[in-house]
């Protein structure tokens, strides 16, 4: 039985949002040959699938989670 409020289909929901926004970025190149930054990607699945503070720091590391943390609240990335 489907069940739309289940861990699994959220996550599934996330990731395709997450994709979605990946693939607006990129215009009409494929998201294959894009070149990227792991760090933001990591960013953006933690975020995507609403993870707290002290799991993100589990999984980005505590100087990782504090140098996207600077860069999101940087004025120049603000703009």
């Amino acid at each position: 039985m489907f069940n739309p409020s289940s861990p699994r289909t959220q996550l599934i929901s996330a990731l395709s949002r997450i994709r979605h926004e990946w693939q607006d970025a990129a215009g009409s190149n494929s998201l294959i040959e894009v070149d990227g930054n792991m760090g933001m990607l990591l960013a953006d699945l933690i975020n995507g699938i609403d993870l707290g503070t002290t799991e993100q720091v589990q999984i980005l590391g505590a100087d990782l989670y504090q140098e996207l943390k600077d860069f999101l609240h940087s004025p120049a990335h603000n703009n």
